[in-house]
């Protein structure tokens, strides 16, 4: 936190010194380059100024950018599980493609439009975390599927299941499929019978593969203060890892358990059986999550 205020901005134009410096700051014209424009200069390998993008234009800082997706990386590998990021965040193959150079396990996405996009780029090692329902979607995945055996995409309700795998068989595939386990009520199965009697009917449809189980508490990812937070999230998940346990003593596949985010990457190697953490925010940050405070400090990191 700063010792001082910032200056107002009356304060701040009324240093000459200051002013002046900020009239040359500012450059008097800017081209406004549409998107079109920028990637054909990029093309072309002519440099283009901030200054002379069309607004709104989001620029990262690509320093902070890698700062931010190693030091995540490197702490889950020390905590001795993986990433496994979302992009619903920043929407981008090439952050995408920068988080897998840096040892994600793979990439996640709440939409199938997302999933789809960055398979085009090349992104074969998704999972889709929410599952699809309509006819169209499901056949839409299904030939996700097609084009990679790294696909993967949640399932929450026995009739979706049935769906996926009929679907499945028509397009010639085995879709491999995780089920969605809720952690308070924002999505999934109930954790507990109705999880494990998913988790065992998808087991024995002939055209799905079980991989394991997702379980995100978005709830705990805001939480004020570290130990109010950690507890918070051990406390929800208990359930789920309950779930988890009862799956493997059924003979289920439980290769992937994962969930948590940006809120809770440095904690939930805590919870039992977990493999990969599904943070998002994280690439960029926000005010919001730098004041929920961190382990040794006041300001989350």
């Amino acid at each position: 936190m700063l010792s001082n205020p910032l200056p107002s901005r009356r304060t701040f134009l009324s240093t000459s010194a200051i002013a002046v410096a900020c009239h040359f700051w500012v450059p008097r014209s800017a081209k406004g380059y549409s998107v079109e424009e920028v990637a054909t200069r990029l093309t072309l390998g002519a440099a283009t100024s901030k200054w002379d993008l069309d607004t709104p234009a989001l620029c990262v800082d690509l320093d902070l950018l890698e700062g931010n997706i190693n030091k995540l990386q490197a702490a889950v590998t020390r905590f001795g599980i993986t990433a496994r990021p979302h992009a619903k965040t920043h929407k981008s193959a090439d952050i995408a493609k920068r988080q897998l150079a840096a040892g994600a396990i793979g990439i996640c996405t709440a939409k199938l439009g997302e999933a789809e996009a960055l398979m085009e780029e090349g992104i074969e090692h998704l999972c889709m975390t929410t599952a699809n329902v309509s006819a169209s979607k499901i056949r839409r995945a299904m030939q996700l599927r097609k084009a990679s055996r790294h696909f993967i995409q949640a399932v929450d309700h026995e009739h979706n299941a049935r769906d996926l795998s009929d679907a499945a068989r028509e397009a010639g595939v085995t879709a491999d499929v995780v089920v969605d386990v809720a952690v308070g009520t924002r999505s999934g199965v109930p954790p507990g019978d109705q999880a494990l009697a998913l988790a065992k009917l998808v087991d024995t449809l002939p055209n799905l593969r079980l991989r394991g189980l997702l379980s995100y508490d978005g709830g705990a990812q805001h939480v004020t203060g570290y130990a109010a937070r950690k507890a918070r999230m051990l406390a929800k998940i208990e359930a789920n890892v309950r779930t988890f346990e009862a799956m493997g003593k059924a003979g289920l596949n439980t290769e992937i358990f994962s969930g948590g985010g940006t809120g809770t990457y440095n904690m939930q190697h805590l919870v039992p059986g977990f493999t990969d953490v599904q943070a998002g925010s994280y690439v960029f940050m926000d005010m919001q999550y730098l004041a929920i405070g961190g382990e040794d400090g006041s300001v989350y990191n």
